[in-house]
């Protein structure tokens, strides 16, 4: 007879204990669940087998040998017969995880299943999980039996196309009378880590123990398979009265639960977490191709802003992604059709108030003559790795700009900054662009500066300053944009060796006319001055603000009290006047 109170691992786990864990596991699964232990016997059998055999009592099933019920020459029962030590995989064992075999019931009859085997080892001990389906029953959530169609080989999980199959069956038979789901993307978070220290193989290996510790757990739900890459995809139905909510608190207590232990592979342990994002069918998408849609919006939802936990899409996060998506869209034709053009916002010197720089910006207008402010669509295209494009077409722009005024006089002696982005100079190559760009024009580096966010020096210190430091050897200078409003000021201007800082906009509320605002403008600047950096104030719109900051220890001032943001011909007027009246007036010209 079955001995209950034989040790699992080396610890004081006995079978006892791991089989009460699996009645409180899958006693509410819709699929048959048995355990065998290594001498191929019962161990463990939930209400929905008991049934499917024709049993009355679990009793019945539990201590025969599974052969009893399954009789066929089955290449999984080979491999379990195989597979002894606790390091033997489904695949390795020579067995698939999902195939369909031929079963017996208690009364001799025969019957086709649906079988996927799952191994459980405990140090040394190996229990093996039958999740069972009757073919013979209508359910049309059950999947065809061609693996090559429906089930992926890496992890022998069902995979995109047998998800479209069962979304499929769900919009055409369940909705209507009134059921509910959700559909969960599952993502393994350090995949990329993991690829880079350990390798592909290794990589592989990790996705399909995820796949195969989350079946276990999973085998209640409706549907679980592999998505694409380091993702897995599933359909939780959400039970009558229930909320989405309550379900999500459930999958998420599934996720946690499959992520918990780190996972051990060749000589590694690594321990590694998941994210997911899901929504609700039909209440967030009215047929299957959207819900697929909507998950993957809300996965990547997820990964960027709730990493760690399963996160429900909502209409709000759907509109505003779809507008942004529509905003891509746009800017890459924006970018075929030439619409994007450069703009210089003068900076003036002080106290002299003379013009000796400018600040090339990009602007939008599109064919109608509408024109996209930059606070709109500039976020959108760092998000969708559009920047780096956009970026290198407005320094080309400036170098242009620069070659031609060579020639001039008064325009050769303006400088012109450029902003840069984090993606920028992050790319490898962003340093050799900037030199062959150089060259190509024949421009001095002297003639050019990089503004710089703070943001964009923390953000990977590393690379971004040594790209700085590459930059500046070439004879560029850097300018620090928006100083103060980040987290690392002091450090990061020590470090970064700038030749120039500039004090963002918010430092001018209250001035001049507050004493704490004109004392901490003035203590800002004296701190930048101390550092040997030259100071730009930005921002200023009024003649009160420019008379006091013209007042203080700063080398330049920019903002619309001087003049806005000009296209080039109307720039080029405003030098040019402004060197004939060796002043600057308060400029009227719109962008």
């Amino acid at each position: 007879m079955l001995n209950l109170n034989r040790r699992v691992s080396g610890g004081g786990t006995t079978l006892a204990d791991e089989i009460k864990r699996l009645s409180g596991l899958f006693s509410q699964s819709h699929d048959a669940v048995i355990a065998i232990d290594e001498a191929q016997h019962i161990v463990f059998a939930n209400q929905m087998a008991v049934t499917m055999f024709g049993c009355q009592l679990e009793s019945d099933l539990i201590d025969k040998p599974v052969r009893t019920i399954l009789p066929g020459k089955n290449a999984w029962l080979s491999g379990v017969e195989r597979g002894k030590s606790s390091d033997v995989t489904a695949s390795d064992a020579g067995y698939p995880h999902l195939s369909q075999v031929v079963a017996c019931r208690a009364d001799g009859t025969h019957f086709n299943i649906y079988l996927r085997v799952a191994e459980h080892p405990v140090k040394g001990y190996l229990i093996h999980y039958l999740f069972l389906r009757d073919l013979s029953l209508p359910n049309d959530l059950n999947l065809a039996a061609d693996n090559s169609i429906y089930y992926d080989q890496l992890t022998g999980l069902p995979k995109r196309e047998a998800l479209v199959h069962c979304l499929n069956t769900v919009y055409a038979q369940y909705v209507d009378q009134g059921r509910r789901f959700l559909m969960i993307e599952i993502g393994i978070d350090q995949m990329r880590a993991i690829n880079s220290t350990f390798g592909m193989e290794d990589g592989n290996s990790i996705i399909r123990l995820v796949g195969d510790r989350l079946a276990k757990l999973t085998s209640q739900w409706e549907f679980f398979g592999r998505g694409s890459g380091d993702r897995f995809s599933a359909l939780v139905e959400i039970p009558p009265r229930e909320t989405a909510a309550s379900q999500v608190i459930e999958v998420q207590k599934v996720i946690s639960t499959a992520f918990e232990d780190p996972f051990e592979f060749g000589n590694a342990r690594v321990a590694i977490s998941g994210t997911a994002g899901g929504l609700e069918i039909p209440l967030m998408a009215d047929e299957p191709g959207m819900a697929i849609r909507y998950a993957d919006m809300a996965y990547y939802e997820a990964k960027n802003w709730h990493r760690g936990e399963v996160y429900l899409l909502t209409e709000e996060v759907v509109s505003r992604v779809l507008e942004t998506s529509a905003m891509v869209h746009q800017i890459r034709e924006a970018v075929q059709r030439h619409e994007f053009y450069p703009v210089f916002q003068p900076k003036i010197s002080l106290p002299n108030e003379t013009c000796v720089a400018a600040e090339c910006l990009i602007r939008w207008r599109k064919a109608d003559g509408t024109m996209v402010p930059p606070g709109q669509f500039i976020p959108v295209a760092e998000s969708a790795d559009l920047i780096e494009g956009i970026g290198r077409f407005i320094f080309l722009e400036a170098c242009a700009a620069v070659q031609e005024w060579k020639r001039d006089p008064v325009l050769s002696k303006v400088k012109l900054a450029v902003n840069i982005s984090p993606k920028q100079l992050e790319r490898g190559n962003f340093v050799d662009f900037v030199k062959r760009s150089l060259e190509t024009f024949d421009i001095s580096p002297s003639s050019l500066e990089f503004e710089i966010t703070e943001t964009t020096l923390t953000r990977n210190p590393k690379v971004a300053f040594a790209a700085v430091a590459a930059l500046q050897k070439m004879g560029i200078s850097i300018a620090i944009d928006d100083f103060g409003t980040g987290n690392s000021s002091l450090g990061m201007l020590r470090d970064v060796m700038a030749t120039r800082a500039k004090v963002d906009r918010s430092f001018l509320t209250g001035v001049p006319y507050d004493d704490k605002s004109n004392r901490l403008l003035n203590n800002i600047i004296n701190l930048m001055r101390d550092m040997n950096l030259q100071v730009t104030v930005e921002g200023i719109e009024t003649s009160e603000v420019a008379e006091y900051v013209k007042s203080l220890p700063c080398a330049e001032a920019q903002g619309y009290y001087y003049s806005r943001p000009l296209e080039k011909p109307a720039f080029e007027q405003f030098v040019q006047a402004a060197a004939k009246t060796n002043s600057i007036g308060i400029s009227d010209l719109e962008i």
